[in-house]
């Protein structure tokens, strides 16, 4: 999202069009986010895509114009950049960061502090790309989330006004220069697109070409578009951008190739020119131009909103309630805009109020460090026990190698890794995903008991199936390899016993190779049977050298055993929810996985592997499964992934393999 431009500086070239093409963006933006059950727009996010162009037309207007008259200066374009963009964002990021003291657990606390500070840094796309994956929370618990687009832009405005100065200092082809990094950065796009559509996502080398467009139409201003030509022109543009918000899908491999639908549009309704239809008679209109206008600050304002509605009430917030989000969002988009963005804009003497508005931004990001570093501010719970030991177990590592353990292996991007405890003459092999690595700090007790027998190996990656031929297009195209890792650690090392924790994998951009055919794994039943199939034939792969052993699913849910639920929150404080006593059915959990659990003992009968189960452990024999151990200690650190401190002297299910 960009900020206002200052038409200021160029006073006979406003085109409020260009306010109104911001105003659809913005709208786009904030319909998606608000609505997204209604489905109305559900490709609004390209409202940004729309923006970065808006954005590299006017910011590089501005600079060619000033390198050609010789009046460019770097302090003055970064001093400008201070004033437009950091009024609004220290007052959003200071608002966000004091209401998450009021309604956040510690560990949520902790999380905001750190978006504040990579948002008051504009890294949030960094960070955002270093968390995607598995143990990533959910947007909706990240208030700051959509700081990541102004993130790429800043990035732009770092490298671009000083790589142009030196271009014309050196009377270099501009033009050739803007078509060659444009399509550098498109190329490397639609390369990264087809392999981690995160990276490709949040990344600004991938990015850069959505505001090199809007560059390139800058370099070239004054294109005369003869009779009709503007009006056609104006009306593609249009159609491209209202069809992409229309039609796209967040789950579509974008940017991509599908970015240039919404790109090219935009480019062409700045290049239509003011006095195309559109352009004059709905993008000039009154009211596009008010809200392009505070399309800004409404951005900042309208997703820590939501963010927010989604923390308090633990599910979407409803229709009434999102209109509601999106006029308040409105009303403080206009009164920052009139009482903060302004008055600094329009302030007689700049230099002041530039230095203020810097400082504020510096101060807010380190309290946002600050607050990360003591994670959460934790004393504002010493009141209540319950609260503590909520959060105490929501920070436990979940997928961590315990300190006994050794890695052998690790995939940084994919989190996947073969680690390895004990010295026994027997080998024990632990494979799956996250599921499986946090039984290690079992072996790690029997470990420091000196009661572990065997040499025990995990082969493990965080969501991965655990099943050959099952390929993601996305970031956890690695999963594809840990399988392999685990056949070759079976034959080198002569491992003679295979847990295996396999799971059914219906993502998103996720398929399995079968008999030549590459199948979707998106919930359909040849896709089901494909995958199971594959698991039949490795599990017969690894008898061959093992006794192999299938875990059925592990008790997991959102709600009921997950710590981070487990709390009442409202508009104005915290507290532990008096119902957390109440234990979770046990059908009710083992529902959960029951048609996995069917296939996985339909394999097992057919390949004659062996089945294990850990719910006993967990839950006990009884009907009902409790949340808690010992003196009320949460078992789970989230909805299915079991704490260290438990697991160590409860899960007793493999004790006959290790000892």
């Amino acid at each position: 999202m960009t900020a206002p431009i200052d038409t200021t500086t160029l006073p006979h070239n406003y085109r409020p069009d260009i306010d109104g093409l911001r105003a659809v963006a913005v709208l786009s933006v904030v319909i998606f986010h608000a609505f997204p059950d209604e489905a109305w727009l559900p490709g609004g996010f390209v409202g940004v895509d729309v923006f970065f162009v808006i954005s590299g037309y006017l910011i590089s207007r501005i600079l060619f114009s000033e390198i050609e008259q010789r009046r460019f200066s770097l302090a003055s374009f970064y001093r400008r950049r201070i004033r437009r963009i950091f009024p609004a964002l220290a007052v959003c990021l200071a608002a966000v960061l004091a209401y998450g003291f009021v309604v956040l657990m510690p560990s949520q606390l902790a999380q905001l502090g750190k978006q504040v500070f990579f948002g008051a840094a504009f890294l949030s796309n960094f960070a955002l790309w270093r968390e995607s994956g598995y143990f990533d929370s959910a947007a909706t618990s990240k208030p700051l989330l959509h700081l990541w687009s102004l993130g790429i832009e800043e990035q732009f405005y770092i490298l671009w006004p000083p790589l142009l100065w030196i271009a014309f200092k050196l009377k270099a082809a501009i033009g050739r220069l803007i078509v060659a990094l444009l399509v550098a950065s498109f190329a490397v796009n639609i390369a990264v697109s087809l392999t981690d559509t995160s990276s490709d996502f949040y990344l600004p080398i991938s990015r850069f070409w959505e505001l090199l467009a809007g560059a390139a139409l800058a370099w070239r201003p004054d294109i005369n578009l003869k009779g009709g030509l503007k009006h056609v022109i104006s009306l593609a543009g249009m159609a491209a951008v209202l069809i992409s918000a229309r039609l796209f899908a967040s789950e579509m491999r974008f940017p991509g190739w599908l970015a240039l639908l919404p790109v090219a549009g935009a480019v062409a309704v700045i290049l239509a020119g003011s006095n195309a239809v559109i352009n004059k008679a709905i993008l000039s209109n009154r009211v596009a131009v008010s809200i392009g206008l505070i399309s800004y600050p409404l951005y900042l304002w309208h997703w820590p909103l939501i963010a927010f509605s989604y923390v308090i009430r633990g599910k979407p917030p409803t229709l009434f309630m999102a209109f509601g989000i999106v006029i308040a969002s409105l009303l403080l988009a206009w009164a920052t805009y009139r009482f903060i963005e302004r008055p600094v804009r329009l302030s007689s003497n700049r230099s002041r109020p530039t230095h203020i508005v810097a400082a504020c931004v510096a101060m807010v990001g380190a309290c946002g460090l600050a607050v990360w570093a003591i994670g959460g501010v934790p004393q504002r719970f010493r009141n209540s026990l319950d609260l503590e030991k909520l959060n105490a177990a929501t920070l436990e590592a979940i997928y961590a190698p315990t300190n006994g353990m050794t890695v052998l292996e690790y995939d940084s991007r994919g989190h996947s890794m073969v680690a390895q405890i004990g010295q026994g003459a027997r080998k024990v092999a632990l494979a799956g995903n996250s599921m499986v690595f946090h039984y290690g700090p079992r072996l790690q007790q029997l470990a420091d008991e000196g009661r572990l027998a065997v040499r025990a190996y995990f082969v493990t990656g965080p969501a991965c199936p655990l099943v050959p031929g099952v390929i993601a297009r996305d970031e956890f195209a690695n999963c594809a390899k840990v399988a392999n890792r685990l056949s070759e650690l079976v034959q080198r090392e002569k491992v003679q016993t295979v847990v295996l924790s396999p799971h059914y994998w219906p993502r998103k951009n996720a398929f399995v190779e079968r008999e030549g055919k590459s199948i979707p794994l998106d919930g359909g039943e040849e896709g089901r049977r494909a995958f199971y199939a594959n698991l039949e034939d490795y599990v017969r792969e690894l008898k061959l050298n093992a006794t192999v052993y299938l875990v059925l699913g592990a008790p997991q849910s959102s709600t009921g055993l997950n710590p981070q639920r487990m709390v009442t929150r409202g508009i104005t404080g915290i507290r532990a929810d008096p119902n957390v006593e109440n234990s979770v059915p046990v059908a009710d959990l083992r529902t959960v996985n029951a048609q996995h659990d069917a296939e996985l003992r339909a394999v097992a009968e057919r390949t004659g592997a062996k089945i294990l189960d850990v719910f006993p452990d967990v839950c006990g024999n009884g009907e009902t499964c409790s949340a808690f151990f010992g003196a009320r200690d949460p078992k789970f650190s989230d909805g299915a992934h079991l704490r260290p401190a438990f697991v160590r002297k409860h899960l007793h299910f493999l004790d006959f393999l290790l000892m």
